[in-house]
């Protein structure tokens, strides 16, 4: 069975994902560290305080930003070895964990994405080892 479906929908998710990533590094991160830098009206205290409480923010935006352009470059390596005709359950069942985690993370777009190229996945993985079992001689 042709996985023709599963290949886009995880292609455009894992695009959307590399993509926030690095929009998340570069626009969110600046963002955060140009605030930093412009604490002014406090004490000498206060702004060393208040640089590294920003200075923590924007590794996490960071690294964060990092975690996501590294999960869709991982995804993109799924996509191109997933197979036809063959059952792909653990891969399913990532793309399924990828998508509610998504979710949980306010990721709407890639929610949908990973969610529906799993549940087609197990649907296929199905039909895939049916046709495998009537397909084989006793």
């Amino acid at each position: 069975m042709n996985r023709k479906l599963e290949r886009k929908l995880v292609a455009i998710g894992s695009i959307w994902q590399i993509f926030s990533g690095l929009l998340t590094i570069f626009a969110y991160g600046s963002y955060i560290k140009s605030k930093g830098s412009s604490i002014q009206d406090t004490s000498f205290a206060q702004m060393k305080a208040m640089q590294s409480l920003f200075g923590s923010l924007y590794s996490f935006t960071v690294t964060f930003g990092m975690f996501f352009v590294i999960l869709g470059i991982f995804n993109l390596y799924l996509v191109r070895s997933l197979k036809d005709d063959v059952v792909e359950v653990r891969r399913s069942v990532w793309f399924l964990v990828l998508g509610v985690s998504s979710y949980f993370l306010m990721d709407f777009i890639g929610a949908v994405l990973f969610l529906s190229a799993g549940i087609l996945a197990l649907a296929k993985n199905k039909t895939i080892s049916r046709l495998h079992v009537t397909s084989k001689p006793y």
